[in-house]
């Protein structure tokens, strides 16, 4: 069986499991990895949006490729994953904390997606015509602020992220995904394996170099042999998921960050933007009645401020 440890290396009796970030390694190769699920997480974004399908299946695996690479960096701050295009959807975010909380949106042209209904398969990238996306790390005031961007190129958004991450990073990346609106219920699975850039060039430098090649070609044989269903089921443990794929890998599992769906939206988060803006910008943004109403784009949720409420934010 997997094993499970805790962060001291030391074995453990069992793992969170479902709307989690699963990181592993496999022991004979010095691959490092992560595993992603997701359920009613997932399902509370899709659902407060009510996005039409071809929306919502983009926005799913934006959500899952998001929560796969942030979780390789090491940061206590904003990962935003974020994608514009020219097609019938022009633009899709999504941020996720340290602490695995997410959230995203997306804009769209409706009529031209009500004109999709009738199409038979589910690869909708097409939609994201002449795009790019940006991955953005903050981690605050008086910290270094990472980005990373790639052309939307290939079949699919997941295309995209392994080609950035083999031209850009030149890190080994394999990645088997899998979304679908399962039972009224969005579900997405993937696990992400990668050969960092000095643990490998170090591998092929030596005269185990083909066999260290072989082991990345085996590998990726395995982890291409994942079933949808095996990514998706709530009822497979992703350390049973691991281990039908990797027992003979010497898997190791660690412990795992619990993903819940969260808006960082407040009253005084957007008081504070409002302040930003100077007096000329403020009376731009006022009805007739010198009223402000802002709408978070990830919640759906209205903060209304007053004549008065402006006054004192003056």
């Amino acid at each position: 069986m997997a094993i499970t440890v805790d962060k001291d290396g030391k074995e453990t009796g069992g793992i969170i499991d479902d709307d989690v970030i699963q990181p592993f390694s496999l022991e004979t190769t010095g691959l490092r990895g992560r595993m992603v699920r997701l359920g009613s997480s997932l399902k509370q974004i899709i659902e407060q949006h009510d996005y039409p399908l071809p929306v919502s299946y983009l926005v799913s695996e934006a959500v899952t490729l998001s929560l796969l690479l942030s979780a390789m960096l090491k940061y206590d701050g904003i990962f935003t994953l974020q994608i514009q295009a020219d097609g019938a959807i022009r633009g899709i975010v999504v941020d996720v904390n340290a602490k695995g909380h997410i959230r995203a949106y997306a804009g769209f042209d409706k009529d031209a997606i009500k004109q999709l209904a009738g199409k038979a398969d589910r690869n909708y990238y097409d939609l994201l015509q002449n795009g790019h996306m940006a991955f953005t790390v903050d981690q605050g005031e008086n910290m270094d602020r990472y980005q990373g961007i790639v052309q939307l190129e290939g079949e699919s958004l997941l295309d995209a992220v392994q080609h950035y991450f083999e031209q850009s990073e030149q890190i080994k990346t394999a990645v088997r995904m899998a979304v679908h609106p399962q039972d009224d219920q969005w579900r997405a699975g993937a696990v992400m394996v990668q050969y960092m850039p000095e643990s490998l060039q170090q591998e092929l430098d030596t005269e185990r170099g083909e066999e260290r090649r072989e082991d990345w070609r085996r590998t990726k044989i395995l982890l291409e042999s994942c079933k949808d269903d095996e990514l998706l089921s709530p009822n497979l443990h992703s350390a049973d998921v691991l281990y039908r794929l990797f027992h003979e890998e010497g898997v190791r599992i660690y412990p795992a960050t619990a993903v819940k769906h969260v808006c960082r939206c407040s009253r005084d988060r957007v008081a504070n933007v409002l302040m930003s803006l100077s007096g000329e910008d403020r009376k731009d943004a006022a009805d007739s009645e010198g009223k402000i109403d802002i709408t978070c784009e990830f919640c759906g949720k209205t903060y209304l401020f007053t004549q008065e409420d402006l006054k004192q934010l003056s």
